[in-house]
């Protein structure tokens, strides 16, 4: 099996211990934003906001729901259709002029929170998620 494919299961194995709690939505989006301040500015409705306005922002959570709801067909459907990766970024290159960069950005957010949040996460599923933007 190919490394990717690998990374894939671990990825999947876990994704539904960082989904079902709806407030590590935000809590990514805080820390993506306090690690890299450049990130935020690229959204338009969260720039120069400060990070007491950021927490419990309603327009965040809803962002962080969005963020949740692509990341997870990424990760569902990643082995099916590897379009949907490529569709993904080219919609955030062009539409909202986001880099590809981003991804691999908000993948190692995700590791280092559900690392903090997450009894069980381990190096195998935090090398996995780190390195499934890179390789798929």
């Amino acid at each position: 099996m190919c490394a990717c494919l690998e990374h894939f299961q671990k990825v999947i194995g876990f994704w539904a211990l960082v989904k079902a709690n709806p407030k590590y939505r935000e809590i990514i989006l805080q820390h993506l934003f306090e690690t890299h301040p450049d990130v935020q500015k690229l959204f338009l409705k969260f720039a120069g906001l400060s990070k007491e306005q950021l927490q419990n922002n309603p327009d965040l959570q809803a962002h962080g729901e969005i963020v949740f709801c692509k990341l997870t067909k990424f990760v569902q459907h990643q082995q099916a259709d590897k379009s949907l990766v490529k569709g993904l970024a080219e919609s955030h290159a062009k539409q909202h002029k986001i880099p590809w960069s981003n991804f691999q950005i908000i993948s190692e957010v995700i590791v280092m929170v559900a690392a903090e949040k997450i009894d069980g996460f381990g190096t195998d599923a935090q090398t996995a998620l780190k390195n499934v933007p890179k390789e798929c």
